[in-house]
C-alpha cells in the first residue's frame, strides 16, 4: 500500500478520490488543482504513486506527465471519462502506469493504484535489465575486439586469446573489461 500519494485534478474530483482512498486505509494524501503547482508539488514531495485527471482544466495533463516522467520515475494513474479515450491513449504512449473510468467506485481506484504501482515496478526491474544487458553487450565488444588483437599479432586461437585475457585480469587483479581496453591501446600506440 502506498503511503504518499499525490492528487492533480479539480477540487471536486481529488476530494471524491482522497475521501475513497482515506476510507480504504491510505493516509499520506495530497491534493494540488490543476497544472499549476503539481510539477512542484511532484518534485518536492516526491510521491510513491500520482492519480492524475486527463482533464485539467488549466492547462495539458499530457505535457504534465512528461515532465514528471522526465525528472523522477514515478507510477502515474490517469482517470478519465469515456469519451476521453483518445487522451486516455495519449498518457498510455507518455508511459503512465494505469488508468481508470469514472464513475470511480472504491474498487476501481483501489485496484488501478495497486495496479499502476505493481506494473511500474515491473517496468523499472526491466529497465535495470536492459541497462545490464547493454552493459554486458559492450564489455563484450571490448573483449572481442581485444581478442581479436592478440589472435592476430600473436597466431592464437580464439580460445587461447579469451584464455590470455583471462589470465591477465586474474592475475593483475582487473575487470577483463581493463585489460582488454589495455591490449586496444597498447595496439593502438604500436
Amino acid at each position: 500500500m502506498a503511503s504518499n500519494i499525490l492528487i492533480i485534478g479539480s477540487k471536486k474530483h481529488s476530494d471524491e478520490l482522497q475521501d475513497i482512498l482515506r476510507a480504504a486505509g491510505y493516509e499520506d494524501l495530497h491534493a494540488v488543482e490543476g497544472v499549476k503547482g503539481a510539477a512542484e508539488a511532484a518534485r518536492s514531495r516526491q510521491p510513491e504513486a500520482i492519480l492524475l485527471d486527463i482533464d485539467l482544466p488549466d492547462g495539458d495533463s499530457i505535457s504534465l506527465i512528461r515532465d514528471i516522467l522526465v525528472e523522477r520515475p514515478v507510477p502515474i494513474i490517469v482517470h478519465a471519462t469515456y469519451n476521453q479515450m483518445e487522451r486516455v491513449k495519449e498518457a498510455n504512449e507518455m508511459g503512465v502506469s494505469a488508468h481508470l473510468f469514472r464513475p470511480v467506485t472504491k474498487e476501481s481506484l483501489i485496484g488501478a493504484l495497486e495496479l499502476g504501482m505493481s506494473r511500474f515496478r515491473q517496468c523499472q526491474a526491466l529497465h535495470a535489465e536492459v541497462g545490464e544487458c547493454r552493459e554486458a553487450l559492450r564489455v563484450r565488444k571490448v573483449v572481442e575486439r581485444a581478442k581479436g588483437i592478440l589472435m592476430k599479432r600473436h597466431s592464437l586461437s580464439e580460445e587461447e586469446a579469451f584464455l590470455s585475457i583471462q589470465k591477465l585480469s586474474r592475475n593483475n587483479n582487473m575487470t577483463m573489461e581493463k585489460v582488454a581496453e589495455s591490449i586496444i591501446t597498447a595496439s593502438e600506440v604500436l
